[in-house]
Formats: C-alpha cells, structure tokens, sequence
C-alpha cells in the first residue's frame, strides 16, 4: 500500500512547485502514467503562473473515469484554449528593491517605475501621476497602464498580438466620434494679454495709464448695475468654460464643462486661470476705488455702484464667483481702513450701507464656510464659488496660519470638507449650471466696449502694462499691494501718533 501510494504522488504531483524558467524534466519510465484509481492522497491547487517555458498541455484523449487534478483546473474534459500571456510577464521585484524605489502605490505598474526592459523611465509619482502619464503620452513617451485583471495592458508601442484592434488605431481613427480620445494636457494659460487685441488700448502701454483709467470709469458708470452684472457674467461663463465651448475643446478636456475639468488633475491650468480673473477683479475694483477717485463723494458714490453690482450678481445672476471677488476687494485692508469714505457711505447712501453689512457680509461669510447649498436655491446659481475649491487643490504647501478667511476657522477642517463636498456635487450638476446660465442670458445683448473692460487681458494690460502683465503672477501682486497700500495712505493719511508730535 505504501508503494502504491507512493507511486500515485509521483504521477499526478503538481508542477507548482517548479521555479519560474525551469523546463519540466521528463519523468522516469519506471513510473507508471495510466490512470489510477482514486486516491486519498490527490492533491489540489490552484494553476500555477505561467512562464514562457513552460507550457500546459490537456490531453485530448481524457478519459471520463480519469481522476481530476485541480492543479490543472480541468473542470471540463476540453477547457477553452486561454490567451498567450507569457511574453508579458515579469519577474516580480523583490520586497527590497520596491521598498527602496521612488514608486509608490500610485504607480500605474509598480515594474515599470523601478525600471523594466523597456528603457530607463522617469518614474510617474504620487502627485499628480494621472497628469505627468498625459506629459508622456504627449511627449511620444509610452507609459504602461493596468488593466481591471491581473494581466498587464501595454501601450500601442508594446501591444503584443493579441491587442485588441482598438488599442492599435492611428490618432485619426481615434478621433472618430464615439471613440475615447486621451485628454490633453494644457500647459499655457488662456490669456495671452500681448496678443489680445484691444479696440481701447494701444499696442503697447504703460500700467495705469490715467486717460485709459477714466475712460473705463466712465464705461462703468453709464450702465445700471445689472447691465453690469450681465456683461460680468457673460464673460465669466466663458472663461469657466460652461457656455461657449467647442467640440474640439470639449475632447480635448475629456469632459462636457469645465466645472468638471476644475475637479480633475490635469485641470490645473484653468485652475490657475480662475484664480488669475478673480485676483485681478479685485485688484482692480481697489483701483477703482482708490485711483479714479478725487473727492471724498465721488468716492462714497462709486462704493455705492460697487455693492449694488454685487446684489445684482447675487440675486439676480447667481454668479458667486464675481461675487466673491467683489467682496474680496472692499474687504481688503487698504479699502476697509478708509473710514471717512464708509462714514459717508452710511449718510449718503443709507439703504445700501445697511444692505452691505446685514445682508452681503452675512451671505460672504456662509459662503467661504461651505454652506452654499444652504444659502442659494440651486436653480439660481450660474456660475458657483469655484475660489475656495481652485484654491485647496493648487496650494504648494501646507500651512498652519490660513491665508483666506474661510481657512480662518477653529472648524477649518469641517469647512474644508464641505467645500470638497459641494464642488463634487458642481461636477455631478454641471449641466445643470449651464441651463441656468443661458436661461438668466437669454436676450442678452453685450455691449463691445463694456464686454471687453471685463475680459481679463484687458484688465492685465490697464493695471500691469503690456510688459509687466508677463512678470511672474507672485512678484506682480505683492508689488500693487505695495501701490494700493500708498494710495490708500494718500487719501487718507493715518492719523498721527501723539509721541510723534
């Protein structure tokens, strides 16, 4: 019995147990491999990997009364022939070499980033790898992808011949409607300010220009405040990508609206384009206030127009990024410090002083908290906060001191987890904000010049100049912080200390 048992071991022992590489050594003849009774003893497995040398054959002769061996996995007498996957394999790195690598578990193939056959490879991070993967696709660079299975998928330039046709079809064909076309990454911004072409600006000009400052002063005190808010939307709606969009653009982002393209990674270029439009907005309603203005009346009045723009965005537009921005430039320093100027505001313009600190202030604040949806009917926002969102994601670094006032909170972390919140809901609702926005438009007609004040090269151009709106974005806003804060001294000086005189 123990020789028999023995014997039976010997003919149906799994191959599982032989190293990757290894060929399978011919048996012993002395070894008897008919068919045996059962056997107790049988062992069962799972199929083990494949190699490409070695190489699974079924016999097509089985009989039925032939005890099966689940290493093979013969659960049918003729299983279906299984694809070739062994010139796809690769050894496994060793737990060392993967610890001690730059990859991670974002890599989109953990080999690939320690450094296959396939040439030496920049490996793709943490950060942002979804986008740096974009980079090389555009650069000609094949970087592989994982399928929903075990088996690894290659790019077009490693496809093995069993691909499917689809993986294999030239850039025209992939382009064909219905078909996936691969997002592309953008790299420049949007706004070009020296090569927009201005109908009130000169070729070339210098930053705050007073001719050209007036001119715009008397384009925005000809119009109501919500021909304004219009002309303000109008151009926000195409700036954020929700009216106006091309098919080309559209396939080109991968989504239908760029409030979609703002909550993925590769959007990070238009997400540095809206915190441009909002920052120069503000930067230049402070202008506004500060350097279009001679008398203590004149400007009491245009702080007047200001907020009544603002309603008229909030309420009647829906438009919450304008909003935003708007409140962003009266509540910076160098305009909440001027206080002859709110003083005459509150006696000249009573009803709108009151509307601004009960109503605008309370509403501003709800909003930088993340409690949007509980403050506006969704059915009236046209163009969402988008500042708090774009903000969040672009940050460089982490900081313990909040730079915004809606980061100023002891519930800082339920505020930004609310702002997640609504701006996944934004992307899962974004058509529905494009309906909005056409419907509050419709009828519209634009004015040519007021449209193009509102347009940010132009707004670039007016306070930076035609040079200086290239310098670098950080070293452009600290240094009109620095002209604001002069202006603002120069209106109305601080008052003087008693140990000075």
């Amino acid at each position: 019995m123990q020789d028999r048992r023995a014997l039976s071991l010997k003919a149906h022992q799994s191959e599982s147990y032989l190293p990757l590489g290894c060929k399978l050594s011919s048996r012993s003849p002395s070894v008897d491999t008919s068919p045996r009774p059962n056997s107790p003893v049988f062992r069962t497995g799972s199929e083990p990997t494949l190699s490409p040398a070695l190489v699974r054959r079924v016999s097509s002769d089985a009989r039925a009364g032939e005890a099966l061996r689940g290493s093979d996995s013969q659960l049918c007498p003729k299983p279906p022939p299984k694809p070739c996957k062994a010139p796809l394999l690769q050894p496994p790195p060793s737990p060392s070499t993967w610890l001690n690598s730059e990859a991670n578990y974002c890599e989109l193939n953990p080999a690939f980033a320690i450094g296959g056959d396939r040439g030496a490879r920049p490996p793709l991070c943490a950060h942002d790898s979804y986008v740096e993967l974009l980079t090389a696709k555009q650069n000609g660079v094949p970087g592989p992808r994982h399928s929903g299975t075990n088996y690894l998928i290659l790019d077009d330039d490693g496809a093995g011949p069993g691909e499917a046709p689809a993986m294999q079809m030239d850039q025209g064909q992939q382009e064909d409607e219905g078909e996936f076309v691969l997002p592309r990454l953008e790299t420049a911004s949007s706004f070009r300010p020296n090569d927009f072409e201005s109908k009130l600006l000169p070729a070339e000009n210098k930053p705050l220009e007073m001719a050209m400052l007036k001119r715009v002063k008397e384009l925005f005190t000809s119009k109501d405040p919500k021909a304004i808010a219009q002309h303000m939307l109008s151009t926000d709606c195409v700036v954020a990508r929700i009216l106006a969009v091309s098919e080309e653009t559209r396939r080109n982002m991968g989504v239908s609206s760029g409030l979609e393209l703002l909550t993925l990674p590769y959007g990070h270029q238009l997400r540095l384009d809206i915190i441009e439009r909002h920052n120069t907005m503000a930067i230049g309603i402070a202008v506004d206030i500060l350097g279009c203005t001679s008398t203590l009346e004149d400007r009491a009045a245009t702080l007047n127009r200001i907020i009544q723009v603002a309603v008229e965005l909030k309420d009647s537009m829906g438009d919450l990024y304008s909003f935003s921005a708007i409140m962003k430039a009266l509540e910076m320093p160098q305009i909440t410090r001027l206080e002859k100027t709110w003083t005459a505001l509150r006696h000249q313009y009573t009803q709108t002083a009151i509307l601004y600190e009960k109503q605008l202030k309370p509403f501003s604040k709800m909003l930088h908290e993340g409690r949007e949806s509980m403050c506006v009917p969704p059915n009236k926002i046209s163009v969402p906060l988008l500042l708090p969102l774009v903000t969040l994601m672009e940050r460089q670094a982490v900081t313990f001191e909040g730079t915004d006032m809606w980061e100023k909170n002891d519930e800082s972390c339920e505020i930004m987890l609310n702002h997640l919140a609504t701006a996944r809901l934004m992307a899962e609702t974004a058509e529905s904000y494009r309906m909005n926005a056409e419907r509050i438009l419709e009828g519209f007609q634009p004015d040519e010049e007021m449209s193009e004040i509102f347009k940010t090269e132009f707004q670039m151009r007016l306070l930076w100049g035609s040079k200086g709106a290239q310098v670098n974005q950080t070293e452009r806003y600290e240094k009109f912080n620095q002209i604001l804060t002069a202006l603002s001294r120069k209106l109305e000086p601080p008052p003087v200390k008693q140990a000075e005189l």
